[in-house]
């Protein structure tokens, strides 16, 4: 699909799902509705729960407002993976844990996603 963002800002975008504070899937939905479903569905679950699900599984949170970007960038091309052929079975293990833990947040992004 051809589209004027590039990965990491697909990336920062979806990392706001991983803040402790409100979440506004509406925002996100309008920031990345040059992606398809299938494509934000892997980076969520591939590249961006990996890095930025450890906020919301401390007792206290540490972020809030926002993940820096450039670090969260360094962080994902680390530790994430660019295409469905790097997929190993804990990757895609790890991805199913973060479907289940994430999936009302998935599912009511999908539905912002689906009124573009």
């Amino acid at each position: 699909m051809e589209t004027n963002m590039n990965i990491e800002d697909l990336w920062f975008s979806l990392s706001d799902l991983f803040v402790d504070n409100e979440i506004d899937c509406k925002l996100i939905a309008d920031q990345i509705l040059d992606y398809d479903a299938e494509t934000i569905e892997f980076h969520l679950f591939y590249n961006v729960a990996p890095v930025c699900s450890l906020n919301l599984e401390q007792m206290i949170p540490t972020i809030w407002a926002g993940f820096s970007k450039d670090e969260l960038i360094k962080d994902i091309q680390v530790r994430g993976i660019s295409s469905r052929n790097q997929i190993t079975w804990k990757k895609k293990l790890a991805a199913k844990l973060y479907k289940f833990k994430y999936r009302k947040d998935w599912e009511l992004l999908k539905s912002f996603l689906k009124d573009k």
